[in-house]
């Protein structure tokens, strides 16, 4: 197969390469039901138990096991064939949607089971992250590495624009159960498309003649060694756990303050979605990895945040939606493509791993935590203390960056690391590190969208 050797210019750029064509579209189509479907999920375990530490729960449930289990999956796909992975965890994705469909269709759903489905949801999902993060370098190359991680998140960000809104409509008409069917269906559409990629020869892995517990902690160590990455991890981390907790906050505010039931939250994910789309869209356009872009980025998106918990209307909350979802996805794309670009090859699918981990393995403590704040303080206070946790955490990694001692630049690693000045890059340079470079020693002991 293939692979570009350059880097064309435009957002789109990466759909030149044709495997990746198919790979993204019918990933979008599966993404659309997979939305649909959380959606779904959400407003039924509402309407079952009323409760939004329930709700929490099952929300947090789904990203336990990258907690839990996260740096594994990044083993598993630098160890073995990455497509190989793909077709078997999505298989396992639409087995996991049937019985979700089979149940609920036949009312034999009570809390417990939707609890275990959203665990079992979250354990494939600890392999197939990181092996389709990885995967998408070995159908665009490297040059093309910024332009696919934005158009990935573009297809995730579209997704929640279309499927939210399908689903809204749909959970009114034909019932959750029947939402869940369709997600069923979507996987094999994803099958199809990658058993139509034509396979590269397969590449030895440096990470096969490694123990397993020495592989599952080098993507730490790896991350650790650098403290640009250890910044943006820390504020991706810490705004993804608590900040972004959508489906637990909008659909209360759909249940409790507005009272607009379904088809309102439908509205409100797309309202989001749209900003979002937006957002990537731009970002990818003029995609600059920078630590400096991630930190506007949170700040910009906790005020924004911020603003719309305190909004007295539906209408005024909608608008407010807009542009959290564009500055999100600034934040998102930047992390994305700022952390593709300083991995190298052979560590690409553990760093990725930490990636998932970081940016998805909190929600098992801030989805619950949100979710009680907003039981009991109310819906308001929830979304507040996400947004104010994220300004925290933007300003605390910013201050901690300018006040690091200037470093001397090493084989592999960027010599501009404070904030603000030296985290633009050098006149010249992209800011992104060069293909084949290897990693600095180790500095400091290790302590990341479906």
């Amino acid at each position: 197969m293939a692979v570009n050797t350059t880097a064309p210019t435009g957002a789109f750029a990466a759909f030149r390469v044709r495997d990746y064509r198919i790979y993204w579209s019918t990933g979008l189509v599966s993404n659309v039901g997979s939305a649909m479907q959380g959606v779904a999920l959400d407003w039924y375990v509402l309407t079952l138990t009323h409760s939004g530490t329930a709700l929490g729960w099952v929300v947090g449930l789904q990203f336990a096991p990258v907690l839990l289990f996260g740096l594994w999956g990044g083993v598993l796909a630098d160890r073995y064939d990455r497509r190989t992975l793909l077709l078997w965890t999505q298989t396992l994705y639409a087995v996991q949607a049937s019985v979700l469909t089979v149940t609920v269709l036949c009312g034999l759903a009570p809390l417990w089971l939707l609890y275990v489905l959203s665990f079992a949801l979250g354990c494939v999902f600890t392999v197939e992250n990181p092996a389709r993060l990885s995967f998408v370098t070995e159908l665009v190359g490297r040059p093309l590495i910024p332009k696919a991680a934005g158009l990935n998140i573009l297809s995730l960000n579209a997704a929640r624009l279309i499927g939210p809104a399908i689903a809204g409509v749909l959970i009114g008409v034909i019932g959750t159960g029947w939402v869940f069917a369709l997600n069923a269906v979507s996987f094999l559409v994803v099958l199809a498309g990658l058993l139509s990629i034509r396979p590269r020869a397969p590449r030895k892995r440096a990470v096969s003649r490694l123990p397993w517990a020495g592989a599952g902690t080098e993507g730490l160590r790896y991350v650790a060694a650098r403290p640009e990455l250890v910044g943006v991890f820390t504020i991706f981390g810490l705004v993804a756990t608590f900040a972004v907790n959508f489906p637990t906050t909008l659909t209360l505010f759909a249940g409790r303050v507005f009272d607009v039931g379904s088809r309102g939250l439908g509205f409100m994910n797309t309202a989001l979605a749209i900003g979002t789309v937006a957002g990537t869209i731009a970002a990818t356009r003029g995609v600059s990895p920078r630590v400096r872009t991630v930190v506007v980025g949170a700040l910009l998106f906790g005020g924004f945040e911020a603003l719309a918990a305190v909004m007295p209307t539906y209408p005024a909350f909608l608008a407010l939606l807009l542009p959290a979802g564009f500055t999100l996805m600034t934040l998102n794309t930047a992390v994305s493509a700022f952390v593709q670009s300083e991995v190298s090859d052979a560590m690409r699918g553990r760093v990725m791993a930490v990636y998932t981990v970081i940016s998805m393995g909190g929600s098992p403590v801030g989805a619950p935590a949100i979710g009680w704040i907003s039981q009991h303080a109310g819906v308001r206070w929830g979304l507040s203390a996400g947004a104010a946790i994220a300004v925290l955490a933007a300003v605390g990694v910013a201050l901690w960056l300018a006040r690091r001692p200037p470093s001397t630049p090493t084989r592999g690693t960027p010599a501009d690391l404070s904030f603000p000045r030296r985290l633009l890059p050098r006149r010249g340079t992209s800011g992104a590190r060069q293909a084949g470079e290897d990693p600095p020693p180790r500095q400091i002991p290790a302590g990341t969208e479906r």
